[in-house]
């Protein structure tokens, strides 16, 4: 909208690791600014600190800025959330945008450990459904490959779900640059109560079969 010049970099399952090569490669002097979601908002990918200090060495080698989106910073589960702000000579480089709630340390730790309860019920649930299912470690999302079950693509997929079975999953093919590359992949939330988790990971089993 801006008339800006886009340039992605696609992270690849199973640890949608940043392709640091592929990503130096992308920047120049000619860049203005590096959008980054951490933890990632369709993977639930945690950038950890040699990928944020790699983002950060180019962004002062090259005086770019950084828009950071961090808004699910405290449902950050297997490893502490790193902000991009504190790295060394990076806060005036980074814009902070909105403070969407000033709740207690307290509220968040009850947060996450009802989340943590909550992603267990459908992270397990759907490898025994039969999905191959790739790691979450921030967010309330979680990413698996639907291909066992023998549709075309992840929109033929999602539309058989909501059709047959009545659960609803996100296409990850509308997240990418290239929908290619996200044909194979599927998301589902855990931010429902415990009892919609176990009904939804009931009727997959009930109706969904490998191919």
């Amino acid at each position: 909208m801006a008339g800006a010049k886009i340039k992605g970099i696609t992270f690849c399952p199973p640890a949608y690791s940043v392709p640091i090569d592929e990503l130096k490669s992308a920047i120049t002097k000619n860049t203005r600014a590096i959008l980054i979601s951490t933890p990632h908002n369709l993977t639930g990918k945690m950038f950890i600190r040699v990928e944020l200090g790699t983002i950060a060495s180019l962004c002062i080698e090259n005086d770019v800025l950084v828009f950071t989106d961090e808004v699910y910073d405290k449902l950050a589960f297997e490893t502490d959330h790193i902000s991009m702000a504190p790295l060394p000579e990076m806060y005036e480089r980074t814009w902070a945008a909105a403070f969407a709630l000033r709740a207690p340390e307290s509220y968040y730790v009850e947060l996450k450990r009802d989340y943590m309860a909550k992603k267990e019920i459908l992270v397990e649930g759907l490898k025994a459904v039969g999905f191959k299912v790739f790691p979450s470690s921030g967010t309330y999302f979680v990413v698996v490959d639907h291909t066992p079950f023998g549709l075309e693509n992840d929109i033929a997929f999602c539309e058989y779900l909501i059709k047959e079975v009545g659960v609803v999953a996100i296409p990850t093919s509308v997240f990418y640059l290239n929908p290619e590359d996200g044909k194979n992949l599927v998301r589902f939330t855990f931010c429902k109560d415990e009892e919609t988790l176990k009904a939804a990971v009931e009727r997959k089993k009930e109706k969904l079969k490998r191919k």
